[in-house]
């Protein structure tokens, strides 16, 4: 596991920030969504609630590789994770359905994964370098 970067986690706390989770199908065919749960509980994990995820469910129960895109103006980074687990109870989802009754939503479950790349994919000379 790597840990994100400050600079990443202040991004993906921000709420202005646009949060893409990607998946793929069990024969590879990915799927892309914007979900705004997508938080760092720490930064080494990678939390996401499953809120009219049907499809990307299905995916992450299927296969395991995804990864989330964090993206505002020109900064924008990728976070490779691996390791998904669903969490259907217990006081992670109750957190995450507390901060989403705020704007009416609810999480059937949560989905947990550990960090194991992160990415520079903004518009800059560095775009597709490494940096975690």
């Amino acid at each position: 596991m790597v840990d994100i970067p400050a600079n990443v986690m202040e991004k993906m706390a921000d709420p202005a920030t646009t949060k893409v989770l990607v998946t793929a199908s069990e024969s590879g065919r990915p799927h892309a969504i914007v979900c705004g749960s997508i938080v760092a509980p720490s930064p080494d994990k990678v939390i996401v609630g499953e809120v009219l995820m049907k499809r990307a469910a299905a995916n992450l129960a299927a296969n395991p590789k995804a990864a989330f895109l964090v993206s505002s103006g020109m900064e924008s980074y990728e976070i490779i994770v691996r390791n998904p687990v669903r969490i259907a109870e217990g006081p992670i989802l109750e957190q995450m359905n507390e901060n989403l009754a705020k704007i009416n939503l609810k999480a059937a479950a949560v989905w947990a994964f550990d960090v194991c790349a992160v990415y520079n994919e903004g518009a800059n000379p560095q775009a597709g370098t490494q940096i975690a």
